[in-house]
């Protein structure tokens, strides 16, 4: 998936520090980062690169808050470039308040390897999974293809909660709303 500067948010650029610890630290960045991101274009990106730590507490007040926002209007928030500490740290965060965070990797304005991590309902990791396999699907394609006797309307409640979520696409063709992964290749992996 191809972005733009007015996606990208270099947060050691942006924030003039490489670490950020502690949940005081984190709610002072969740300010600045909520006005710099209402000035970026969705999807929103945020660059790690240079970032040496953000603590479990400060990533859950500056940059869940964020990821939360976005997904409130059913947008994906990438976190490109994470490093193995800060995503443990990041994980632990979401873990602890039920969030699924979107890791890739940034190569210049290319996003890949997309990873979608953290804790999901098992229905919803099911249709989750399911949509992944099928690319796109309406709520009656996932039905069929889980093979459970599950009513057509449970299934589009979890996609729903999925786009809301930010995790899945919605494209609506006349009265039928169909759901693909935010980007082609998305995994999805605790």
């Amino acid at each position: 998936m191809k972005v733009s500067e007015q996606n990208l948010l270099p947060l050691r650029t942006f924030l003039g520090v490489s670490v950020l610890a502690g949940a005081a630290s984190g709610r002072e960045a969740a300010g600045k980062l909520q006005v710099a991101v209402s000035a970026l274009s969705p999807p929103w990106v945020f660059d790690f690169k240079g970032m040496e730590l953000i603590t479990a507490s400060a990533f859950r007040e500056a940059i869940l808050s964020i990821v939360r926002w976005a997904a409130e209007d059913g947008q994906p928030c990438f976190l490109a470039n994470v490093d193995e500490i800060t995503r443990d740290e990041g994980l632990i965060a979401a873990a602890q308040s039920s969030n699924v965070l979107l890791f890739c990797a940034l190569e210049g304005s290319t996003i890949t390897d997309v990873n979608a991590r953290g804790l999901l309902d098992p229905k919803l990791e099911t249709t989750l999974a399911l949509v992944l396999q099928l690319g796109e699907a309406d709520a009656k394609a996932v039905s069929d293809a889980s093979g459970e006797g599950t009513v057509t309307t449970a299934w589009n409640n979890r996609l729903v909660a999925l786009n809301r979520m930010g995790l899945l696409a919605e494209r609506k063709v006349g009265k039928t709303k169909y759901y693909s992964p935010v980007v082609k290749g998305m995994s999805y992996g605790q």
